[in-house]
């Protein structure tokens, strides 16, 4: 693929997990590879070097794809005719790999076989509480956990609220990323080994990669840190509060709807709900289509 930042990242985490990868008898791997298969195929040609030169160690890959559409074109070729991707066909088609057709959670890093976790978490997504949440599952683990995330959200959809809150005080969402994972990763006993921000498909994203393995934080070349500070972010002023109260009215019309199929007057329902006139004449609109 000829994007230079996005080869370089993958790059970057290829030699991260040669550098995991020194020494281990057994290495479980998560991935979600996409359209863009080049790290497995990367894995399984590590494995096969060290197995063809004496440095054996097993493998077990998990790799998690939610949308459906993407999931069965990586399948397509795997078994009888030509593949439309071919390196997601060779990939597959091993035997220690698994693809799943679900959401990346906290089952498949228990599923691991080894100890030894390597994870590219790469969302390229919100930095929801669920995702980042993932991290706690390198307790009692000796793991290299990449985060990729995007930071063109919007301060009121689904993104955790502690990273809304330091976005908020610090004007900047990659900051607020990389702040917040910093501390979840103290806790744990995690080091950050890099973070920084860049431009993918003219998306603001933003890598962070923490671990607790001595080869990866011994590993000097793999030490980065170029998230820019100083970049303020237009935020939106609208708080959590009042999105959840209008996401909890929005889901709560049932009662309405039942007193204006009753011919309640208009005043009186909006008093017992609690809902705007233009909630109320939303309502109508629903009643009149038949809903």
């Amino acid at each position: 693929m000829k994007n230079t930042v996005k080869n370089a990242t993958r790059h970057l985490v290829a030699k991260a997990y040669e550098t995991f990868a020194k020494g281990k008898k057994a290495i479980s791997v998560i991935s979600l590879p996409g359209d863009v298969w080049e790290l497995e195929n990367y894995v399984l040609s590590n494995r096969d070097f060290a197995y063809r030169f004496g440095t054996y160690y097993s493998l077990d890959m998990i790799l998690v794809e939610r949308d459906e559409v993407i999931y069965r074109r990586s399948l397509t070729g795997t078994h009888v005719g030509t593949p439309i991707n071919v390196n997601a066909a060779y990939t597959i088609n091993q035997y220690n790999v698994t693809y799943k057709n679900e959401v990346l959670n906290e089952s498949h890093v228990k599923s691991c076989k080894s100890n030894n976790i390597f994870a590219w978490f790469d969302f390229c997504g919100n930095p929801t509480s669920e995702n980042i949440n993932l991290i706690n599952t390198a307790t009692g683990k000796n793991v290299t956990y990449i985060f990729t995330f995007n930071t063109a959200w919007r301060m009121d959809t689904n993104v955790d609220k502690e990273v809304r809150d330091l976005a908020g005080l610090h004007e900047n969402k990659a900051v607020a990323i990389k702040l917040h994972l910093q501390k979840l990763a103290e806790q744990l006993g995690l080091t950050m080994v890099w973070s920084f921000d860049y431009v993918a498909n003219y998306s603001p994203m933003i890598s962070v990669c923490l671990s607790n393995d001595v080869n990866v934080i011994a590993d000097k070349s793999l030490q980065i840190d170029s998230v820019n500070n100083s970049r303020k972010n237009n935020l939106s002023k609208r708080s959590a509060n009042v999105i959840t109260k209008a996401i909890a009215i929005k889901r709560d019309l049932s009662p309405v709807y039942v007193d204006v199929k009753a011919k309640m007057n208009d005043d009186s329902v909006c008093a017992k709900h609690n809902v705007s006139v233009n909630t109320l004449a939303a309502v109508k609109v629903w009643i009149t289509m038949g809903k």
